[in-house]
């Protein structure tokens, strides 16, 4: 007679609530610290960058960065400094064609007058 084979149920073995348990070591814990660190840093970094603007025309004041003849040139000015400047953009030798272009463009957003 042939035996039947017998059923062995699967036997799934769980891990012991008291087994080993990882801790991180001394210099694990400052690596992590370091990297929340730089992150949190970087962080604050973006968002200050991101709140504060850097000047810009309106309200009676121009700003223009404009090519000068060794590297760019800031053009900052407010008040009678400022209508002055966008009355005379376009007299000979105030600007060059771009630059006249650029301050004038930043004069209308001052809401100033350009040209004479």
């Amino acid at each position: 007679m042939a035996h039947a084979a017998a059923y062995t149920p699967a036997m799934l073995i769980m891990p012991s609530e008291h087994g080993p348990v990882y801790r991180p070591s001394r210099r694990e814990k400052w690596m992590v610290g370091g990297v929340l660190g730089v992150v949190a840093a970087l962080a604050v970094v973006l968002v200050i960058s991101f709140v504060s603007s850097g000047p810009s025309s309106g309200h009676g004041c121009i700003y223009a960065n404009i090519p000068g003849a060794v590297g760019a040139e800031q053009v900052h000015e407010c008040g009678d400094t400022a209508r002055a400047t966008c009355r005379s953009v376009y007299a000979p030798g105030a600007y060059t064609h771009q630059a006249a272009l650029t301050v004038a463009a930043e004069c209308r957003k001052a809401r100033l007058a350009v040209g004479s």
